[in-house]
């Protein structure tokens, strides 16, 4: 992801224009070796009614044997990037969709509160399952 390129489609967007970041991971192999597939994106949702323009980075890291520290790295990683664009949003809608669900009784809510708690922390407005779109769908397309 050219970080320049999506500072400047952001400064080009219509301050009507939502900026959403979003992080989602996966499992799988790299040139032979096992590791997490992180796919961070930004969804530019254009007069927040207007189709979208998604920019995504891939990295991919040695294998998270932790689920709550895969899903921590997802959160850092979103949250770096929500800072990166952060001068640049203005007054815009601007959210950070995390893939980590409200519903006590999955996997992924262990971490709920630390992670919703690290993205306030840093001024940015958190959004969980089912709210998190950017996250949960934009991202997890590219993981696969």
């Amino acid at each position: 992801m050219d970080m320049a390129e999506v500072k400047e489609f952001i400064r080009n967007s219509t301050k009507e224009s939502a900026v959403y970041v979003g992080c989602d991971s996966q499992s799988g192999r790299h040139k032979g070796k096992r590791v997490s597939r992180f796919v961070t994106v930004v969804v530019i949702h254009k007069n927040s009614a207007n189709g979208a323009k998604v920019f995504h980075r891939i990295d991919n890291m040695p294998l998270f044997k932790s689920n709550r520290e895969r899903l921590m790295k997802e959160v850092e990683l979103a949250v770096q990037i929500a800072y990166e664009i952060s001068d640049v949003v203005g007054d815009r809608p601007f959210e950070v969709h995390l893939d980590i669900n409200s519903k006590e009784t999955e996997f992924s809510n262990v971490v709920i509160k630390e992670a919703v708690g690290w993205v306030s922390g840093m001024g940015f407005t958190p959004k969980v399952k089912p709210d998190a779109f950017a996250a949960t769908c934009a991202a997890d397309k590219f993981t696969r």
